[in-house]
């Protein structure tokens, strides 16, 4: 790349005139203010934090490290009183998403969006959109795209202002269909969920119909890296991880084509990274991620936690940006809440594990806790969709996957069925993946 990636777009948004050191400390000076603005700003319209800051005395912040001494925002809070975060009358929302959460029976998230917080979303893809595209070409989007303001539509809207073709499918019914569009289309970039598009590569290649395609983003679903090297392999294409969710506005970071991690939307955002008992962390240790969202008028959010797990990368990128960037989501800690910490078990620890498994497409886990088990321990039955020549029994070495070793060798879990079925491309495969718990004769 000529330039570091998204610098120019980082500087001219955020008056930061180079990304030099000077350019650096005025770009902690404007992430300190843009932090200021949102605090103030939430404290005098927002119900929910004019409550949870009313005790804060020390604002304006002084200093970036001063966020610590403010209270964290939980998805619970959300759920419990979503209006209650609202900082504009509901007459001037545009956009109201709402969250189900699956597999629990805790109400939904309600996240409301302006237009002008719309309207920073599509500058951050555009951004995106315009390294990685020249104009003219096409982009072809596996995202819901019909309701106004979704995923799909505003990528759309994105590259329609990177001068490029858009085109959006939406997800991924029929992969007849879909690799009859790639064909015919000659896209240089696709961008949808992990296992959708690895299940496009696979069809395309068992069809005779594989293409060359310039870039891959994989999106809205952990993104393992045996699955990311198998992409690239059938397409010839550099793939890279898109890291965000709907509360925080769609967009939150993403690689570059140099891949030391992502490129953080830092116009909108600012990122910490948590000891899950509370303390910041420095760069370079692993922690979950907190995010406030700066600028963002409709439904501002301090201190939020994902739930999921990083680190913060201060080392200038190899494509020459200088601005911190997250590391690779390590793992979704939501994933397993239902747990109780009794297996500290994600679905990333199982994805990293069995894609790596040759002609593996999918697969499902369920962990059953049943009262007459061996010994009272929850056993972990998976059931892999794959493609020929799998076998009917496969073995499983579990030596890969930190975390479900973890729980195999203290006793907190134990292996259970493994089947194997052909991988049905009628199907859609698009509901959530996470791990399933059954509870059978429990009181």
């Amino acid at each position: 790349m000529n330039t570091p990636f998204l610098d120019t777009w980082i500087n001219r948004t955020m008056g930061i005139p180079h990304s030099s050191t000077a350019g650096l400390e005025a770009f902690k000076s404007r992430q300190l203010a843009a932090l200021n603005r949102t605090i103030t700003h939430a404290r005098e319209h927002s119900r929910f934090y004019k409550q949870s800051l009313s005790g804060i005395k020390d604002v304006p912040l002084r200093a970036l490290k001063d966020m610590a001494a403010l209270p964290f925002t939980r998805p619970a809070d959300i759920q419990e009183n979503p209006k209650g975060f609202l900082a504009l009358s509901q007459g001037e929302i545009s956009r109201i998403v709402t969250l189900n959460t699956s597999g629990t029976t805790a109400a939904p998230k309600r996240i409301f969006f302006t237009d002008e917080d719309l309207g920073r979303v599509v500058d951050f893809f555009t951004a995106v959109l315009t390294t990685i595209m020249n104009p003219g070409e096409t982009g072809l989007i596996f995202l819901p795209g019909d309701t106004r303001a979704s995923a799909g539509d505003l990528i759309r809207t994105a590259m329609q202002a990177a001068q490029a073709r858009p085109k959006v499918p939406g997800i991924i019914r029929d992969f007849g269909p879909a690799a009859d569009l790639v064909r015919s289309t000659r896209p240089s970039l696709l961008i949808g969920m992990p296992v959708q598009i690895l299940a496009l590569c696979e069809y395309m290649k068992l069809t005779g119909t594989l293409s060359d395609i310039a870039h891959v983003i994989l999106t809205a679903d952990y993104v393992p890296a045996p699955l990311v090297d198998r992409v690239e392999d059938l397409l010839g294409a550099t793939v890279l991880n898109h890291y965000g969710m709907t509360e925080i506005g769609f967009g939150g970071a993403i690689q570059c084509p140099a891949r030391e991690g992502l490129h953080l939307r830092h116009p909108d955002l600012f990122f910490e990274i948590i000891d899950p008992a509370g303390p910041p962390l420095p760069a370079g240790q692993w922690g979950e991620v907190v995010i406030t969202t700066l600028n963002r008028k409709g439904m501002p959010l301090i201190r939020y936690r994902t739930g999921d797990v990083s680190r913060i990368l201060d080392a200038p990128c190899a494509c020459g940006s200088p601005f911190p960037r997250l590391d690779r989501i390590r793992n979704r800690q939501r994933l397993n809440a239902d747990t109780a910490n009794r297996q500290n078990l994600t679905m990333a620890d199982l994805d990293d594990l069995l894609f790596s498994l040759p002609g593996v497409v999918d697969f499902t886990a369920c962990i059953q806790n049943k009262i007459d088990s061996e010994q009272g321990i929850p056993t972990l039955d998976i059931e892999i969709m794959g493609l020929e020549p799998l076998t009917q029994r496969i073995q499983i070495d579990p030596g890969p996957s930190p975390g479900l070793t973890m729980a195999l060798e203290t006793g907190r879990l134990r292996m259970g069925r493994i089947t194997v079925r052909a991988f049905d491309f009628r199907n859609t495969y698009v509901t959530k993946r996470q791990i399933q718990f059954n509870s059978h004769g429990l009181t």
